[in-house]
């Protein structure tokens, strides 16, 4: 833990720093949706991978789906053009600048 001494923030920077952060992670898993696997349609939870992710802190994303970890290493990425494995780098790689770019332009 760091323990910042004197620091003080002026103006209004605390609120948009977290009107930022909460629009990027909305945005990112907005994002997301389109990256993540979707389960075959035979199966009772059809879709619900790509809808199972969740702010958990402010800046941390989860997927709260059992088998998430294993198919974001392993999934072949036959359920869509975009979808996949490492479906948060591979969305990060197409999206960063535009998220970052209008963060600065709202905030």
């Amino acid at each position: 833990m760091i323990k910042f001494k004197g620091l003080s923030i002026h103006g209004n920077f605390p609120q948009r720093f977290s009107a930022a952060q909460k629009y990027i992670d909305d945005t990112v898993i907005e994002k997301l949706e389109d990256y993540t696997p979707i389960a075959n349609e035979r199966f009772k939870n059809h879709g619900k991978m790509s809808r199972s992710h969740k702010i958990e802190t402010a800046g941390v994303i989860i997927n709260t789906e059992p088998k998430a970890r294993r198919e974001y290493y392993t999934n072949k990425g036959f359920s869509g053009a975009n979808r996949g494995k490492l479906w948060l780098e591979r969305m990060k790689a197409d999206h960063k600048e535009e998220i970052a770019r209008k963060a600065k332009e709202k905030f």
